[in-house]
């Protein structure tokens, strides 16, 4: 009956329908023709199921932001640790510079999605009338992955099970969940097939990416034109390279967009600036690694620092650094020209490098070079960046440096978490399951055993009731963050795969890297106590703390 109702409404636009039928449910209980031992097990289910929604849904005040600080509740300006880290052990900092250093503004992404559209249209003959595409910012999250082999774009958790709401083919939810179950045997994704398939869509830049994948796919779809999944992913790829990277000598079309209108895609940030000012003050070492070139990152940093003497910052300046591959690659450093006039004309950027010297940039190389150069001890440096396999993964798994990733979608996923409607929802879906745990916990009884086959029907039907109801709730939390995919760190259960990689390769992440200014050099970060599925939560920590801050007058 759940799935059946599932499948004909589809997962999407169901709510009313899904609530109308729990509450029916309920009502039919109360008339079903029953026998005293089996109302005591209906009665029991139905009362409880109305009194849930008499506490959650009938009472808003209890969820009201008066009571959100109660236990100190997380805001954007934290930093969350995944394990412990103790700042007093960090000597070097290193920074990444797009989305850690630089905070671009929400027209880059639009950008990024127009000039793709446009190479595709003009340099791979795509349609036309494609150019008419317009970039929809509130579709795609980061995180999602695009199968390349059906062309369905949807969110994975951190088991590699698909979270079945969040998939789409074009712009339209996938409606016929049976194609997934013929697909794969269910929800789970092989390894072999997530390695060979599916595109991760993990860093900011592919926010557009996949709506664009979807775009086109809708466009594709509703003009009867055939394609192949894989060779539109393929070409998005190559166009996205194409405009970041261009030939590799002169700037690439989207630096050249970007230069130009500093202002417009850059937001300044003179509290970076001070942090920074003040690590060198303490004495720590910082050094600057990234992907782009040298004059892209010196005209940003010059505007958002409002400086020319950024480079002062850093101990060393590493540009063009193709990350991930600089971490295992064997190739040289190199020195980059950054003077002007003659003395430019007599640099040598052909020469090896076997030192840095202060105030030079210099592009490629690699992690063992560079830690024999600095003579930096691994367990010495924290690296900040954005994305999962360019800035966190190698660094811990190679060298053992301590990670810190910035991810921006905190902030909103924060405030998301605050509002008494989502507390209100979450509360009363744990709270549907609880009684769902309950109560089936009573079937088990020899008296439930023992009574009719029919009277054993209608107690599962009302427990399919509150299953409904629960799946309900959960759409609902969906629709709190994205109506399409969520959360970017959540599925309906568990973490998302995203979250999951940013919990394996990030000791610590944070909205906004100037959030390292609000805590102390010797400040030590303590990861949650995890609870496992066996263990028993302690809320009464927090009650105790709360008795003891109020008998210190806090």
């Amino acid at each position: 009956m759940l799935r059946q109702l599932i499948q004909t409404t589809g997962v999407f636009g169901h709510n009313r329908i899904a609530a109308s039928w729990f509450k029916t449910s309920i009502r039919k209980s109360s008339n079903a023709t029953i026998s005293i031992d089996s109302s005591s097990y209906l009665n029991k289910l139905k009362a409880k199921y109305e009194l849930a929604q008499r506490l959650c849904l009938e009472d808003p005040e209890r969820f009201s932001s008066s009571h959100v600080d109660k236990h100190n509740q997380p805001n954007s300006r934290d930093i969350f640790p995944n394990a412990e880290l103790q700042l007093s052990r960090v000597r070097t900092y290193g920074f990444d510079y797009d989305y850690t250093l630089a905070r671009y503004t929400d027209k880059l992404p639009e950008t990024i999605y127009t000039m793709i559209r446009d190479v595709l249209v003009k340099k791979l003959l795509y349609p036309p009338a494609l150019s008419a595409l317009k970039y929809d910012k509130g579709f795609a999250i980061r995180g999602i992955v695009y199968d390349k082999e059906t062309g369905w774009l949807f969110k994975l958790d951190s088991n590699y099970n698909i979270a079945m709401d969040t998939i789409h083919y074009g712009r339209e939810p996938l409606r016929d969940l049976e194609e997934v179950y013929s697909l794969h045997n269910g929800p789970h994704i092989p390894p072999d097939y997530a390695k060979s398939q599916l595109y991760h869509l993990n860093d900011i830049y592919s926010v557009p990416e996949a709506t664009l994948l979807a775009d086109i796919i809708q466009y594709f779809t509703e003009h009867g034109i055939p394609f192949h999944p894989r060779y539109l992913a393929e070409d998005i790829r190559t166009a996205g390279e194409y405009i970041h990277k261009g030939d590799g000598i002169s700037h690439s079309p989207l630096h050249t967009t970007i230069m130009d209108n500093i202002g417009d895609y850059l937001n300044r940030a003179p509290e970076l600036l001070d942090i920074l000012q003040a690590l060198k003050k303490e004495g720590k070492r910082l050094f600057l690694l990234t992907n782009s070139g040298y004059d892209y990152i010196n005209i940003g940093l010059t505007y958002m620092f409002n400086t020319s003497d950024w480079r002062d910052l850093f101990d060393v300046v590493i540009v063009r650094a193709r990350k991930p591959g600089w971490y295992l690659s064997h190739r040289p450093f190199r020195l980059v020209p950054t003077a002007t006039g003659s003395t430019r004309s007599r640099s040598q950027p052909w020469a090896p490098v076997d030192r840095f010297e202060d105030g030079q940039v210099y592009s490629g190389g690699n992690l063992m070079s560079f830690t024999s150069i600095t003579g930096y001890s691994d367990r010495n440096v924290m690296y900040f960046g954005d994305h999962i396999y360019s800035d966190l993964r190698d660094p811990t798994i190679q060298k053992g440096w301590f990670t810190g990733a910035i991810v921006s979608e905190l902030k909103y996923e924060l405030s998301v978490l605050r509002r008494s409607e989502y507390r209100q929802t979450v509360t009363y879906m744990q709270l549907i399951e609880k009684i769902l745990k309950s109560s089936q916990q009573g079937t088990r009884d020899p008296n439930y055993i023992q009574l009719p086959v029919e009277e054993k029907e209608a107690f599962r039907q009302l427990l399919d009731a509150g299953r409904m109801e629960r799946r309900r709730m959960r759409w609902k939390l969906r629709d709190f963050f994205n109506p399409n995919f969520g959360s970017v760190f959540r599925t309906e259960k568990n973490p998302t795969l995203f979250a999951t990689k940013i919990k394996s390769f990030a000791n610590v992440y944070t909205a906004d890297l100037s959030n390292l200014g609000a805590y102390p050099s010797d400040y030590i970060f303590y990861p949650k106590r995890m609870t496992q599925a066996h263990e028993t939560r302690m809320p009464e920590v927090d009650d105790l703390l709360d008795e003891i801050q109020l008998g210190l007058g806090k």
